[in-house]
């Protein structure tokens, strides 16, 4: 019935619904923590009043020194206005928050130089500090062309400068660099550790920051250097976040999760409006299909959950434990309603880390081949999709990869767009949006959710087939990419051999869902066994070999096998996100952090996302070092062991032997 109830959730999705949704949401300034933030959510309850879906607004305490879980909390920040003007050599205003909120630097401290000039000092040297020599900072503003996170600490925290202007956008191969934005500003953030000097900002286009470089130049010829006046009116003080919740029940505790951040600056429309716009059309058009009995009724519960992205969903699970006991699945969808003729890419799936086995990905696909199947081709029996999509491995990046952790153990994939020129920046604005596309991404949500919740034992067969063509396509790709050079040859039978486990494993977990009674368990169990001998022989085929039969070599050596003996068991929950270490720590485990994401973390690259999920307290830490590179092509086992050891010392973790 898959195919079946995706066609009928097609005809009455509206994508002009969807896009008004959008419309409404991008016009409050939503950062994390904010009073903004909290009216959006509020605005997003009495809407989902409205729908009769029981809208709920969940409050989290938010203050500078907490945690949510392994997620270091954050003081509440409010802004009334903003704004920065060049006063000499000549008038001319730079930033002003009310006719664009990314102008601001976000969680900027208050200030008032409104009649006070403050010179500014350009560092034009790059970010080392070892370039400025001398140069007096103290009580100035600086100017800079990069990340401000590379001058902060010795600028700012250091040398007595109180405040930052930047012109800073990222720019990516083939999609954007900086001339693509010459007028747009980047969304930019502090995040404050506790106790820590705060600063205001303000951000320029790359248009202006050229043309105020010049300025910074010429007058340096003669020894003098601009001056503005600015005031930010701004406050931080403990406070609160809030996550929005709405549910259809079905007959059992059971539930299926749709899940968006509804975070993000004010004009923010596909980041992440239109998430938050999907999952609450999916859920309006279930509601009334199940209501109007267009849809039998569902026997798995749908939960709604809208959170500020990766805090909300920490704080939920560090408050509300027991309820992700009863979520079999659940999907994230982040960016997913953009024009695909104005620099975004296709609708991406992206699939679990092999570490949470589960067949969830192939009932996306299974929905996406059924809405791509629209518009009859030039054969009898051929279609053709009219938008771009498509379904790719684990990558992190949002808060999917909080729930898909082994240990938090709810199968999530991610929905989004990729490549994306807007992509936090301040055109990142409703005219991006198209109500065709939103429409797709909701009915896609919709489905993957009532499929799921309604699963039945006649779905398996289809689910199973899908897989089995995702594997065929999976071991292709890896050939080309060995072709390419892109994955090494010594890697090539070990993500064989990690992605044939994971799908006997994700057929496994068929047995999850309560799918057969005690009459017809152990014909089903069987279907299930000849299933994983179809997979295994059909990578046999393609691949030359059975991993299952004939394992790989392992890459760990003896030596490594003695020296990376240490077991943990972890006793969070949640994955701890080491590059995000907005905490204060003992110096002792401070030092450790900082010389793993200096030395460990660019080696790991994309493995660091999943390096925790290996920890089940049975493997050692040679083990999850040999998985881990398995999936994404990185060993490093001296990392796998520091990094475990690390969430020994912070208490995430306790040792089971060494």
């Amino acid at each position: 019935m898959i195919r079946e109830n995706t066609r009928e959730i097609l005809k009455h999705i509206s994508g002009d619904r969807a896009f008004d949704t959008v419309a409404e949401i991008s016009t409050y300034h939503r950062i994390q923590a904010s009073t903004g933030y909290r009216a959006a959510a509020k605005h997003v309850k009495e809407k989902l009043d409205r729908m009769g879906l029981g809208g709920k607004v969940l409050s989290f305490e938010a203050k500078e020194g907490g945690f949510w879980g392994t997620y270091p909390s954050f003081a509440e920040w409010d802004i009334k206005g903003a704004w920065c003007d060049l006063v000499y050599p000549y008038e001319e205003r730079l930033a002003d928050f009310d006719a664009c909120a990314i102008s601001v630097i976000q969680k900027s401290a208050p200030c008032d130089f409104s009649k006070e000039p403050v010179p500014v000092v350009f560092l034009d040297k790059g970010g080392d500090e070892k370039a400025y020599k001398n140069l007096d900072l103290e009580g100035k503003i600086v100017f800079y062309q990069g990340d401000v996170n590379d001058i902060f600490e010795w600028a700012v925290e250091r040398r007595g400068a109180v405040g930052i202007i930047t012109d800073f956008v990222l720019s990516a191969p083939f999609v954007r660099d900086r001339h693509d934005q010459s007028d747009t500003r980047r969304y930019t953030s502090y995040w404050w550790k506790p106790g820590q000097k705060k600063a205001f900002g303000f951000v320029l286009t790359p248009r202006q920051g050229d043309r105020f470089a010049a300025l910074c130049r010429e007058l340096a010829a003669k020894k003098d250097c601009p001056k503005v006046c600015c005031k930010v009116d701004s406050s931080i003080y403990d406070g609160f976040i809030e996550d929005v919740e709405a549910f259809i029940p079905g007959e059992t505790d059971e539930e299926i999760l749709l899940t968006a951040h509804l975070c993000h600056p004010r004009s923010s429309a596909n980041d992440n409006a239109s998430g938050c716009a999907a999952v609450i059309e999916a859920m309006n058009t279930i509601k009334t299909l199940v209501d109007s009995g267009k849809l039998a009724p569902l026997k798995r519960g749908i939960r709604m959950l809208l959170i500020p992205e990766f805090s909300g969903t920490y704080a939920y699970l560090d408050k509300y434990p027991k309820k992700a006991k009863k979520i079999k699945a659940a999907f994230n969808l982040d960016m997913v309603g953009a024009r695909q003729t104005a620099g975004y890419g296709p609708i991406t799936i992206t699939d679990l880390p092999l570490a949470m086995p589960s067949f969830v990905g192939d009932m996306a696909a299974v929905v996406l081949d059924e809405i791509k199947h629209q518009v009859r081709g030039m054969g009898a029996e051929a279609y053709c999709p009219m938008f771009n999509s498509h379904q790719t491995g684990f990558s992190g990046g949002s808060d999917h990869m909080i729930w898909s952790d082994p240990a938090t153990g709810v199968p999530c994939l991610m929905l989004g767009q990729w490549p994306d020129r807007y992509y936090h920046t301040s055109t990142d604005t409703l005219d991006k949006v198209d109500p065709f596309i939103l429409s797709r991404s909701a009915a896609l949500a919709a489905a993957y959710a009532y499929s799921l919740a309604n699963l039945e034992q006649s779905d398996v067969s289809v689910l199973m087939d899908t897989a089995l063509a995702r594997t065929a396509d999976y071991i292709k790709e890896l050939k080309t990419q060995l072709a390419k050079g892109t994955v090494e040859e010594a890697f090539y039978p070990r993500r064989i051999e990690a992605y044939t486990n994971f799908r006997c494993a994700a057929i496994e977990s068929f047995k999850e869902w309560d799918l057969c009674g005690a009459e017809d368990k152990d014909g089903f169990y069987k279907k299930l066994e000849d299933e994983k001998l179809r997979v295994r022989g059909l990578v046999k085929l393609l691949a030359g070999f059975d991993p299952v039969s004939r394992p790989v070599k392992s890459p760990v050596t003896r030596r490594q096998k003695e020296k990376y003996s240490l077991v943990i068991e972890r006793t969070e929950k949640t994955p701890f996100q080491i590059r995000k270490p907005r905490a204060v720590y003992p110096d002792e485990i401070q030092e450790r952090i900082n010389f793993f994401t200096k030395n460990y973390a660019p080696k790991l690259g994309p493995a660091l996302t999943a390096i925790g999920y290996y920890f089940d307290g049975k493997r050692t830490t040679a083990e999850a070092a040999r998985l881990l590179s398995y999936e994404t092509g990185r060993y490093n086992p001296a990392a796998v062991d520091e990094y475990a050891r690390i969430l020994v010392m912070l208490g995430y973790a306790k040792v089971v032997s060494e």
